[in-house]
C-alpha cells in the first residue's frame, strides 16, 4: 500500500451510513503520486479534495478533478487514481443507501461518473464549502454535522438497505433476483428499477461486483487458494467463468494481480454492511 494512503474510522452513531473515511496525502510533495487502483463495491464516494486535485483513468476515460467537494457515482471497472503536487484527497465511502436520502439525482446518471455535490444536493455543498478541505478532522466533522439533518431512513433506502443485505449474505451462493422480488412485494421489473434509479445498478450487476470484491479480499493475502478453489468458494460456475467476470472488471487475469497497486482496506476484508 502507498505511504500516501490512510484511513480514519467512522464515528460507531455514522456508521450506518458511511463504511469509512480514506486519504490519499500529497500535500508536502512536488510529484504526482503513483496511480493507483480503486475496486468497484457497491459504495459511492463523497470527496474532498485540496491543492492542485487529482487525476482519474475510468477504463480509459481521463478525468481531471481541481480542488472542491463532488459525488462519484457506482464504478463497474478498476480506476486509476493520481494525486497531483501539493494536493491532498479526502474520501468518505458512504453506503448505497446514503444517497437516496440526500439527492433526487438518479444514480444511474452517476455509473461511471463524478459531479460537483452542488448538483447533487446544494444545501449540504453549502456546509461544507467554508472549510479547509486539507483538514480531514475539519471535513468529517462538517460531514456528520450535515447528515445530523437529514432522516437516517426513508422508503427507498430502507428497501435498499434490505436488498443489499440479501445480496452480501448469498455472495458465495448467488441468490435468484426473483427470489428477492418475491420477498419484497414487489415485481422482478419494479425491483431492477429501483436499483437502477437509487443505486446505479440492476440487482444482478451488484452482487457479481460483490461476489468479485469478497474474492478479491483472498486474493490479497500471501498465501492465497487455487483459483479453482476461490472460484467455487464464491460462487461462480467455475475457473473460467471467474476468470472472465474478474477480466471484465479488472482488465487484466488473476494471475497479474499486485496487491501494492490497489487500494485495499487496511483493516479486516470489505463488508458494507458492517456496523
Amino acid at each position: 500500500m502507498s505511504v500516501f494512503y490512510s484511513e480514519i474510522a467512522t464515528k460507531d452513531e455514522y456508521k450506518a451510513n458511511i463504511q469509512k473515511f480514506w486519504i490519499l496525502n500529497n500535500i508536502d510533495n512536488p510529484l504526482y503520486t503513483t496511480p493507483m487502483y480503486a475496486l468497484p463495491n457497491g459504495c459511492c464516494t463523497i470527496v474532498f479534495i485540496s491543492g492542485n486535485g487529482v487525476q482519474l483513468n475510468y477504463a480509459g476515460k481521463e478525468i481531471e478533478l481541481s480542488a472542491g467537494i463532488y459525488l462519484s457515482g457506482q464504478i463497474t471497472k478498476r480506476v486509476a487514481i493520481s494525486v497531483k503536487p501539493f494536493s491532498k484527497a479526502i474520501m468518505a465511502q458512504v453506503k448505497p443507501w446514503l444517497p437516496p436520502i440526500l439527492t433526487n439525482v438518479s444514480m444511474n446518471e452517476l455509473v461511471d461518473e463524478v459531479r460537483s455535490f452542488e448538483f447533487i444536493n446544494r444545501a449540504i455543498y453549502r456546509q461544507l464549502t467554508d472549510i479547509d478541505l486539507a483538514d480531514e478532522q475539519l471535513v468529517i466533522d462538517a460531514l456528520y454535522k450535515a447528515l445530523d439533518s437529514f432522516p437516517t431512513v426513508n422508503d427507498d433506502s430502507y428497501f435498499i438497505q434490505w436488498a443489499c443485505k440479501r445480496l452480501q449474505m448469498s455472495a458465495s451462493a448467488p441468490e435468484n433476483i426473483a427470489d428477492i422480488a418475491v420477498s419484497s412485494g414487489y415485481s422482478q421489473r419494479r425491483v431492477e428499477q429501483k436499483f437502477k434509479a437509487l443505486i446505479g445498478f440492476t440487482a444482478k450487476e451488484l452482487q457479481s461486483i460483490i461476489q468479485l470484491r469478497r474474492l478479491i479480499d483472498d486474493l490479497s493475502t500471501p498465501n492465497y487458494d487455487h483459483l479453482g478453489v476461490l472460484a467455487h468458494r464464491y460462487g461462480y460456475y467455475d475457473q473460467s467463468h471467474f476468470i472472465r467476470s474478474y477480466q471484465r472488471i479488472i482488465s487484466e487475469t488473476p494471475s497479474q494481480f499486485k496487491t501494492d497497486d490497489y487500494l485495499l482496506p487496511l483493516t479486516g476484508n470489505f463488508d458494507f454492511l458492517q456496523s
